[in-house]
C-alpha cells in the first residue's frame, strides 16, 4: 500500500510538472521574451568578438607602423585579456531580460491554472495540492535551467568556431560557473514571479508586484549603494565603478548591500569572467554569492508557503 502510494505520488508529480511545461511553452509572452533572450546571447558573442578584433586589428596596424618608423612595440592588449571578456556583456542581458523571463515563466507557471479556472477540479483530486506546489517549483527549475544550457551551448559553440579565442580548463570551469550562477540568478526571480501568482487575489497584482521588485533589485538598490546610475546599470564595465568613498554609501553598502541581488550577480559574474577590476571592493556585510543562496531559498520557501495557502475551490484571479 506505501509503495503503491509513492508510486501514485510520484506520477502526479510528473503529471504536473510535465503539463505545466506544455502550458509554459504554448504561451506567446514566454515564447517572445525567451527567443528575445537567446538572440541576445548571440549579440553578446557577437558584439565581444568584434570588439576584440578590432582592438587587435588596431594594434596590428599601429605595430606595423611604430616598426616601420623603428620604435618600440607595446605588448598586445588583447593577449593580456581573457577570452571570457567576450561575453561581459551577458551579464547585462541575464539580469534584464532573462530576469523578466523568468518573472513571467514563473508568473504564467501558475497563472496559467488560475485564469483556465483548473484549480477546483485539481483541489478534488487527494493529495493534490503538496504535489502540485512542487510540482509547479519543479517545471520552473527545469525551464530556466534548460535556458541557461541553451545560452551556454550557444557561447560554447561561439569558443570552439573561433580558434583565436581558446579557453584552458581554469576557463571553461569559469564558463560553467557562470552559467550556474546564472541559472540560480533567473531561479531567483522565477520563484519571485510563482510566489506572487500564487498569493495575489489580482491578476495585475500578481505579475506588478514582481517586475516592480525587478526594477528596484536592478535599477535602484545599486544606485543606493554604490551610486550606478540607471544607464551605467546597462553597461557591464561602467557599474563596477568603485563606490564613492562617503559615509552614506558605507552604510547602505552594508545595510542594503545584501539585497542589491543584481549589483552581487554583476560583481560574481565580472569575477568568473575576468573582467573585474581587481582594485574594486564591496560594502556588502556578505559575500555576493550568499545573497543569491539566501535569496534563492528564502524565495523557494515562500512560494510553497504561497502555494499552501491558496483556495483550490476558488482559484481564479479575482479584480
Amino acid at each position: 500500500m506505501h509503495i503503491t502510494t509513492e508510486i501514485g505520488s510520484v506520477n502526479t508529480l510528473t503529471t504536473i510538472t510535465r503539463q505545466a511545461i506544455i502550458n509554459s511553452l504554448r504561451d506567446q509572452t514566454v515564447v517572445i521574451l525567451v527567443l528575445l533572450f537567446l538572440i541576445l546571447v548571440l549579440v553578446s558573442a557577437y558584439l565581444g568578438w568584434s570588439a576584440t578584433t578590432t582592438v587587435n586589428m588596431i594594434y596590428l596596424h599601429s605595430a606595423e607602423f611604430l616598426v616601420a618608423h623603428d620604435r618600440p612595440v607595446p605588448p598586445n592588449p588583447v593577449l593580456d585579456t581573457s577570452p571570457l571578456v567576450l561575453l561581459r556583456n551577458m551579464a547585462t542581458y541575464v539580469s534584464l531580460i532573462g530576469a523578466l523571463a523568468a518573472i513571467v515563466v514563473g508568473y504564467q507557471t501558475i497563472a496559467g491554472d488560475r485564469k483556465a479556472e483548473v484549480l477546483p477540479l485539481l483541489g478534488s483530486r487527494p493529495l493534490i495540492q503538496k504535489h502540485y506546489g512542487y510540482g509547479k517549483i519543479l517545471a520552473l527549475t527545469i525551464m530556466l535551467l534548460g535556458l541557461v544550457a541553451i545560452a551556454a551551448l550557444i557561447n560554447t559553440l561561439a569558443f570552439m568556431l573561433l580558434p583565436e579565442f581558446t579557453l584552458d580548463a581554469t576557463g571553461w570551469l569559469r564558463l560553467g560557473a557562470f552559467y550556474l550562477t546564472s541559472g540560480l540568478y533567473l531561479l531567483v526571480f522565477g520563484l519571485l514571479g510563482l510566489a506572487c501568482a500564487s498569493y495575489a487575489r489580482s491578476e495585475s497584482v500578481a505579475l506588478l508586484v514582481p517586475v516592480t521588485c525587478w526594477l528596484i533589485f536592478t535599477f535602484v538598490l545599486p544606485q543606493l549603494t554604490s551610486n550606478i546610475n540607471p544607464v551605467a546599470a546597462l553597461n557591464p564595465v561602467s557599474a563596477l565603478a568603485d563606490p564613492p568613498e562617503s559615509t552614506f554609501f558605507q552604510i547602505t553598502g552594508i545595510l542594503l548591500g545584501p539585497v542589491s541581488l543584481a549589483e552581487a550577480y554583476r560583481l560574481i559574474s565580472a569575477q568568473l569572467l575576468d573582467f573585474l577590476p581587481p582594485d574594486y571592493v564591496s560594502h556588502s556585510a556578505i559575500a555576493p554569492i550568499w545573497s543569491l543562496l539566501l535569496a534563492g531559498v528564502g524565495l523557494h520557501f515562500t512560494a510553497i508557503w504561497a502555494i499552501a495557502r491558496m483556495d483550490m475551490a476558488r482559484g481564479a484571479y479575482h479584480g
